[in-house]
């Protein structure tokens, strides 16, 4: 078995984006796709209580931090890895691929509801140094996402997933192509010009 290489892409940000859309449409949580080094390629955020974590409270960072330390595993391990994240809510993050030995990204995307208990908001609150009636508010105004809409969801997480990673190695192909043929374009030219020369 070949190893695990990495390699970075400039990713076509247009078509990740109207995927993480459609599961957005679904699921209304937070998607996030980066690339090797851990920039964000895009983020879509549609969850009010994410939102309240990410931008309110003075300790925002712990959800990007864990979102990226989770998908970094993703990258490195070329498989996929789930864990509850400093908010209480489960992260599953895939990597993306050009081909069956490279990594060139991770999407993870939320794939649960907020916790509906106000001890274990109040302690999240804690956690994240945010008023805890403020975040309260944000849980209530977080739509309840049924279970069997959950795993649907989940399901086609990992499959719009491979669908980023077989858009993204088809563009990459393309680009591939296009250089190769410019420089042999070029390579024509500098040999008509030297012969024009002669």
């Amino acid at each position: 078995m070949e190893p695990i290489k990495q390699l970075k892409i400039d990713f076509e940000r247009e078509s990740v984006s109207n995927i993480q859309i459609y599961l957005m449409n679904l699921l209304n949580t937070q998607d996030v796709v980066y690339d090797i080094d851990g920039e964000v390629v895009n983020e879509i955020n549609a969850s009010p209580y994410c939102k309240t974590l990410r931008f309110i409270s003075e300790c925002h960072d712990y959800c990007s931090t864990y979102s990226w330390e989770l998908s970094k595993s993703a990258i490195h391990f070329k498989k996929p890895f789930e864990d509850t994240c400093p908010g209480g809510l489960t992260l599953l993050s895939m990597p993306i691929c050009l081909d069956e030995n490279t990594v060139i990204g991770a999407h993870c995307i939320t794939i649960s509801n907020p916790l509906r208990s106000k001890f274990s908001i109040y302690d999240i609150a804690n956690q994240f140094r945010i008023d805890a009636h403020i975040l309260w508010d944000a849980v209530k105004k977080t739509p309840l996402i049924p279970k069997p809409i959950l795993k649907i969801a989940r399901e086609q997480a990992i499959l719009a997933t491979e669908l980023m990673s077989k858009v993204q190695a088809c563009i990459h192909t393309i680009k591939q192509s296009e250089s190769a043929m410019a420089k042999k374009y070029h390579s024509i030219e500098e040999i008509i010009k030297t012969q024009k020369n002669e």
